[in-house]
């Protein structure tokens, strides 16, 4: 894992550049910088329509990719990092779909609650619904992540988690302790939790298994309190853990940990 793609909003790098950083000097990689402009984040309006419109917008967005740039130049010629930057006009979806597929990581900011309508958990939805590689979402109020602090894999036993438990495993190995969270798994399930335990033990690495309840509380609610009574610095989890139409139209642990996990939270579709 030594390819990172972190995607950078028209509001700025920060605060998720930090994040972006720690990331890379851990996996001791390159860090690629994704800006991408839409339509949207432009009022530009022609009593024409058509080509007029759409120049400006190029021109516009041109404009703004390359400010942009500046302030990341900026930033990063300060540290010691290999990094490039790229700038697209179209879809942010589409093009961190596609500029994702050759990269082992990418990093999104997530801003508070729902404020920014391009960055809501529609949009994160829509993605993680055509991203195929190892998303990090990144608090806006969480500044940077220590990778060698405990982490926490959520376990539920099915084909994504573990997708996701193996894809995550170099972040894994940099974490001080590792902590296996299985809710309501008194059910017979596709992989036993200890077959989680018994695959990282075979990488050389040590975990703790953690059977939980959730009668009392959502299985999301329970993750988060887990993870901040452990001291994570990151939580793991397979981005869907039903069909992805039934995680999206009626909620579920995904969409909850999306909206609301207060910690750096590693998405493995």
């Amino acid at each position: 894992m030594q390819s990172v793609l972190w995607y950078i909003d028209d509001q700025g790098p920060d605060p998720w550049v930090q994040a972006a950083l720690d990331v890379t000097r851990a996996v001791e990689g390159h860090l690629s910088c994704l800006h991408v402009s839409s339509l949207n984040s432009f009022k530009i309006s022609d009593a024409y329509g058509g080509v007029a419109a759409k120049h400006r917008f190029i021109v516009e967005a041109q404009k703004h990719g390359e400010k942009i740039r500046m302030q990341i130049r900026e930033r990063l010629d300060k540290e010691n990092v290999s990094w490039d930057f790229n700038h697209i006009e179209g879809d942010p979806v589409n093009a961190i779909t596609r500029e994702s597929a050759l990269r082992d990581i990418a990093i999104l900011g997530r801003p508070p609650g729902n404020s920014d309508k391009n960055r809501s958990t529609t949009f994160f939805g829509d993605l993680l619904s055509h991203i195929r590689t190892p998303t990090l979402l990144q608090p806006h109020d969480f500044i940077g992540i220590n990778l060698t602090d405990p982490a926490i894999i959520c376990w539920n036993g099915s084909i994504e988690s573990a997708n996701a438990l193996r894809s995550s495993l170099p972040l894994i190995k940099i974490a001080s302790e590792v902590h296996i969270v299985s809710i309501d798994e008194d059910k017979a399930t596709e992989l036993p939790p200890d077959a989680a335990c018994k695959y990282l033990a075979s990488h050389g690495v040590d975990s703790q298994l953690k059977l939980l309840s959730s009668r009392s509380s959502h299985p999301s609610d329970i993750l988060i309190s887990t993870a901040q009574n452990l001291q994570a610095g990151f939580m793991v989890a397979g981005a869907f853990g039903r069909s992805r139409t039934h995680e999206y139209i009626f909620g579920g642990v995904t969409r909850n940990l999306v909206r609301s996990c207060p910690l750096p939270l590693l998405l493995v579709p």
